[in-house]
């Protein structure tokens, strides 16, 4: 406006010092544009209030996020382009299989294609289902939902955690690692460590899974209903449910979700492979009511329906090509009871987490008694030392003490003799974390097979633990541990051996030692590995480095690559790292490695690495994809029991992984204030945990807080406590769960599968 009066005006002024007027007035306004584009500029680059994590788009909810509209459309052609594609190759291989079969005259090898032909021709049976059911994204109406389905809500479960749980108060905890490199939830650098408090931990899906009982519970899902052929299953939407902005959750939020994370703007390549292997049609009746269809039958089916999860439209109103740096510090809307406090963040040191006070969650039957705290402050901790300390006097509120160092002497202190500080040991039932070292077989020396056998050998994990664990902590076997009967208890962690781990490197080339004792091959080729970790722990450094001592022993280097755990992660998913010492987190109630070992996760079409995905070996195998599917695709627990320790045993005999340590148990301190639940069937935390943390079952008693500092300052005592809680048995006193509701309280070891279970023998020198 003060452009256009400006033109206006100079077309009517003659006067020569109204000239200079008008043109100073044009040099100010040209200024003043300037500094806005300047500053509308610097907005996109920086945590201003257009990129900060309490930014909200001022626009209506249920506003469509840019290109949306013409998604369902887009999907559906890409879809029926790949089903065809994938029908003309598999068509082409049976073809190749059935000639192979009739020519071939040995029986095993004629049997060995026989099974591929039955599994091909199943594969075949399956994309042609596909497609005669119609596109993959389809829009109709209620009327079109199944009259005689049988719809559950999971109402009959009992409650979890403590009636007694207090609601307010704020508990302060330690972040160990670095501060992470995006807020968003998708995309580069998303899936670091602290995605978990994050997003993961606090979200409610569509249906849960109770955590005594093992049935399904409803979520944001207030109940479901599965089809004759248990490949559908039909949800409807609680009418409460709704984000944490305020916006209530509609069905046609899991298409945004997808379309969000699928489009190339997220660069993020793995979920066009997840959508598309693990559905077959998503079906939206109306703004409640939708239906998820799965290839094939699944165990557990609503529950494996919460891969998919909903989106606020309204928030990704900026999506677009530059959504990576756009959003990069943005924190969506959730449907958990917590969200980011936007004057919570310390960029590189603190988060604060706030209860949502009026949050549509808060009086549901299974989630009343959780998210108790109003905040839960993250402190980013460079230093283990320095947040010990602050735990000790009290400035954090509760610490996770489980290394054998921290129990046995740092906590040897007053503050726990004299009652303040409470200790507890939690024995868990839960899938454990795959902690080991990760070899990357897209690079040497682990592209040999030779190489990674006799690496695992020429790794002395047996003294770390009897030595620098104090026996506490037991080797790992299994990938896929802590899976109850779906674990292969079969499998043995390969041990230390100087003799054996010579002899697979000798087979591998490597025949002559150099005067440090280090083998080489006749080219000059030195045996020398580097490992990646993250340095955020002096003590596991100290570990590698006696690793590394012990494995010189038998002509391995190994050299240690300490890096900031943010730079280690990106190094790792990037997969320029040789070996990497990390682990994933696993989930219950099944394993699912796919997105961990398929090829489709390693190399694409023309053979090039992908990066960013959590198939960090770079390992791509024919029979391992075939496993693998039968694993993704099983129908019944049986079939999945059977293909799963199939899938670990491969694991095992291509050795892409030296299993290290776990634990069966999380030892926790915390002050006296930090309470537990102590009820009917949650005593300390509910048994299916990783770490109690993760449950938010606790609460903080600001009464016992103020009674306790108090006391600590007039020298009065409280007595000692170090708690052990072992969920076994605390299960088995559970009488009314005995048959009442057929949970399986202890997972049973059922028999060998066929084929047996195979150990590799070292070959010998000469060999």
């Amino acid at each position: 406006e003060i452009a256009s009066c400006l033109v206006g005006s100079e077309m009517c002024i003659r006067d020569s010092s109204m000239l200079k007027l008008s043109a100073i007035l044009r040099t100010i306004l040209a200024s003043v544009s300037v500094s806005l584009l300047l500053t509308a500029s610097a907005g996109c680059k920086d945590s201003s209030q257009s990129q900060g994590v309490g930014w909200q788009p001022n626009v209506p909810f249920g506003t469509l996020p840019p290109g949306f509209d013409t998604f369902p459309e887009r999907w559906n052609r890409q879809i029926n382009d790949r089903l065809a594609r994938e029908e003309a190759a598999k068509q082409k291989e049976i073809r190749e299989l059935r000639e192979k079969f009739f020519k071939e005259e040995d029986p095993k090898i004629r049997e060995k294609l026989q099974s591929k032909l039955i599994s091909d021709e199943a594969a075949l049976s399956v994309i042609h289902r596909r497609q005669s059911e119609g596109d993959y994204i389809q829009f109709k109406t209620p009327a079109d939902i199944p009259a005689d389905l049988k719809w559950e809500d999971g109402l009959d479960n009992p409650e979890i955690g403590d009636p007694n749980a207090k609601k307010g108060g704020v508990l302060r905890q330690w972040a160990p690692g670095s501060y992470p490199d995006t807020f968003r939830p998708n995309g580069p650098n998303s899936n670091s460590g602290f995605r978990g408090p994050l997003y993961d931990e606090i979200i409610i899906g569509l249906v849960s899974i109770h955590p005594v009982t093992g049935k399904i519970i409803p979520g944001i899902a207030r109940k479901w209903a599965e089809s004759p052929d248990r490949r559908t299953v039909y949800f409807e939407l609680d009418p409460d449910a709704r984000y944490s902005d305020g916006a209530k959750v509609k069905a046609v939020d899991l298409l945004v979700n997808m379309y969000i994370r699928t489009s190339e703007h997220s660069r993020d390549v793995f979920y066009n492979n997840f959508y598309y292997q693990n559905a077959s049609n998503i079906t939206i009746y109306d703004d409640s009511r939708f239906s998820v269809t799965l290839p094939s039958p699944k165990p557990l089916l609503p529950y494996y329906c919460t891969l998919f999860i909903p989106s606020p439209p309204h928030f990704y109103c900026e999506f677009g090509p530059s959504y990576v740096e756009r959003y990069q510090w943005r924190v969506p809307p959730t449907t958990g009871a917590y969200v980011v406090k936007p004057d919570g963040i310390i960029r590189g040191r603190q988060v604060i987490l706030q209860r949502i006070p009026d949050w549509w969650g808060k009086d549901k039957k299974f989630t009343k008694y959780m998210y108790n705290v109003d905040q839960i402050v993250y402190n980013f901790i460079g230093e283990p030392s320095k947040a010990i300390e602050l735990f000790r006097i009290g400035e954090l509120d509760v610490l996770n003490i489980t290394k054998p160092e921290l129990w046995h002497e740092r906590m040897e202190i007053p503050e726990v003799h004299n009652g303040y500080i409470n200790r507890s040991t939690f024995y868990t039932i839960y899938p454990r974390p795959p902690t080991g070292i990760f070899l990357n077989t897209s690079k040497p020396p682990f592209n040999d097979l030779n190489v990674r056998l006799g690496f695992q050998h020429a790794l002395n994990i047996q003294n770390i633990i009897d030595i620098t664990f104090r026996g506490d902590y037991q080797r790992l076997n299994s990938y896929d541990s802590g899976f109850g009967k779906f674990t292969n208890p079969y499998i043995k962690a390969r041990p230390y051996s100087p003799e054996q781990a010579r002899a697979f490197f000798a087979s591998a080339g490597y025949t002559i030692p150099c005067p440090d004792g280090i083998l080489r091959k006749p080219d000059g080729t030195r045996l020398t590995a580097a490992i990646t970790f993250p340095n955020s722990s002096p003590t596991l450094a100290s570990t590698l480095g006696k690793l590394k001592e012990d494995a010189r022993k038998c002509g391995l280097e190994i050299q240690l690559d300490p890096l900031d755990s943010t730079v280690a992660f990106r190094k790792i998913m990037e997969k320029r790292a040789q070996a990497s010492f990390m682990a994933w987190g696993f989930t219950p109630p099944h394993p699912m490695n796919e997105q961990g070992f398929h090829s489709r996760y390693a190399y694409d079409e023309r053979g090039s690495l992908i990066t960013y995905t959590n198939n960090i070996t770079a390992y791509a195998d024919k029979e391992m994809d075939k496993l693998l599917d039968d694993e993704t695709n099983a129908a019944t627990e049986d079939e999945l029991q059977k293909a799963t320790w199939k899938v670990q045993q491969k694991i095992h005999d291509e050795a892409l992984w030296v299993p290290c340590w776990t634990t069966e148990f999380i030892r926790l301190g915390y002050w006296r204030w930090v309470k537990w639940p102590n009820s009917a069937t949650t005593q300390f935390c509910h048994p299916v945990v990783f770490d109690p943390m993760e449950s938010y079952l606790y609460w903080v008693d600001n009464d016992v807080k103020k009674e306790t500092l108090e006391a600590k300052r007039e020298g009065r005592t409280f007595e000692e406590v170090d708690a052990v809680y072992d969920q076994y048995r605390f299960l088995d006193s559970i009488d009314s769960l005995d048959n009442k509701d057929g949970a399986d309280k202890l997972p049973s070891v059922p028999a060998i599968p066929e084929n047996g279970v195979t150990q590799e023998e070292p070959p010998t020198t000469e060999k």
